[in-house]
């Protein structure tokens, strides 16, 4: 059987079920913030909101692992979007301030639950050689899943939509119970066994992780605010931040390919480098042609941002399926960490230069990830990785 045939076989069930909770993660974005406006709370009230859904999409990153461990994917990943449709239809019943906070944060710890459900499961299902394209895919499926959600304003408003999007998170669970599961009982590696040894045998990979997750949140927060500093109209910025945003779901699945061939790192090294030359384009010729911006911002955040991929697969390449769950916490732990600080170290920098300072910023990014990767193929002790690729 062929490769990309046993890439299906294994998890074409799981790239069913993806779409649904992208397309409702991405529907929810919007409409909670169209309902609280229609609710009359204030702009300070909406930011609280935000952060209590990203906080609790740490927790759940951190804490469902060990649930998972004990009743395994299928159950796991039913119950997370039992949770997930509970809170979303909650949220149509109750105007009170501190319920939406409550259920905010519910809704982001199953947001956090479904990355570990899922990303485990996908990177226990792949091999060395397949799981760059295994996980790339799975990535830009989501992201797509993600940028379609925000239509769903346009099917219904306010609270019947709160209805639609309840009902596409509950049915998700459908063709994940059809997929393959790996084996949770097998023996932990001897590298691995717990986030903090994780930690300690593969900080550059967990950094390289946090470092896409600094360009993905830069990129969602501040394109939309770059393109108008440029003097940008409507439209244009509409094209851009579209443009911008939909990159990286597409370069990742080359970059995936690659990886499986060639090796994590020396992928990551190359793309980084690709990256950091745009930005240092961007910053120091400062061009205001909109096609020639698009094409140097698709070069920068398209390559900058899969580096999460990379860093990710890379450790998942070390511990196997033994430890993939403890792996993955790691992962997004550091991804959600760089998606935290990022946005904000990025505004500031743009505050202080103009609208360049993203790519200012974004261009030293690229240059501590480079320094990481050559770091990682030159100092790693616990597991280096090696040109010759076998199966985990």
């Amino acid at each position: 059987m062929s490769e990309p045939s046993s890439i299906i076989r294994r998890a074409g069930w799981l790239f069913l079920a993806a779409p649904f909770f992208g397309i409702s993660t991405g529907a929810l974005f919007p409409l909670v913030a169209l309902e609280l406006d229609r609710l009359n709370f204030g702009e300070a009230f909406v930011g609280s909101v935000t952060s209590l859904y990203y906080a609790g999409s740490m927790t759940g990153a951190l804490t469902y692992g060990w649930v998972l461990r004990r009743i395994g994917y299928k159950v796991a990943f039913f119950l997370m979007a039992m949770f997930a449709g509970s809170a979303a239809f909650l949220l149509a019943q109750f105007d009170d301030a501190v319920m939406w906070l409550v259920l905010r944060f519910l809704g982001g710890y199953a947001l956090g639950a479904y990355y570990i459900v899922v990303d485990s499961w996908v990177s226990a299902l792949g091999t060395r050689t397949t799981r760059g394209r295994l996980i790339a895919s799975f990535e830009t499926l989501r992201l797509l899943a993600t940028a379609i959600g925000p239509s769903i304003i346009i099917v219904a408003v306010t609270k019947a939509s709160f209805m639609i999007v309840a009902v596409i998170y509950t049915i998700s669970f459908i063709p994940a119970l059809l997929n393959d599961t790996p084996n949770l009982k097998v023996k932990p590696n001897e590298h691995s066994n717990g986030i903090l040894t994780l930690v300690r045998c593969f900080p550059f990979a967990l950094t390289i992780a946090f470092c896409g997750g600094i360009a993905n949140a830069s990129f969602y927060g501040l394109s939309a605010v770059y393109a108008n500093g440029l003097g940008y109209g409507t439209i244009q910025i509409a094209l851009f931040v579209g443009i911008v945003l939909v990159a990286p779901a597409v370069i990742a699945l080359p970059v995936g390919a690659f990886s499986d061939r060639f090796g994590r790192m020396p992928v990551a090294l190359f793309i980084a480098c690709l990256s950091m030359l745009a930005c240092l384009f961007a910053s120091l010729v400062q061009p205001t042609s909109f096609w020639l911006v698009t094409m140097v911002s698709v070069v920068a955040g398209g390559c900058l941002v899969p580096l999460y991929v990379l860093g990710f697969s890379r450790i998942v390449d070390a511990v196997g399926e033994q430890d993939v769950i403890s792996a993955t916490t790691a992962g997004l732990l550091s991804y959600s960490f760089g998606a935290l600080l990022g946005p904000v170290i990025s505004g500031y920098s743009m505050e202080l230069v103009g609208p360049a300072g993203l790519y200012v910023f974004l261009g030293f990014v690229a240059l501590i990830a480079i320094l990481l990767i050559v770091a990682d193929m030159c100092l790693s002790r616990c597991c280096p990785e090696t040109f010759r690729m076998v199966d985990a």
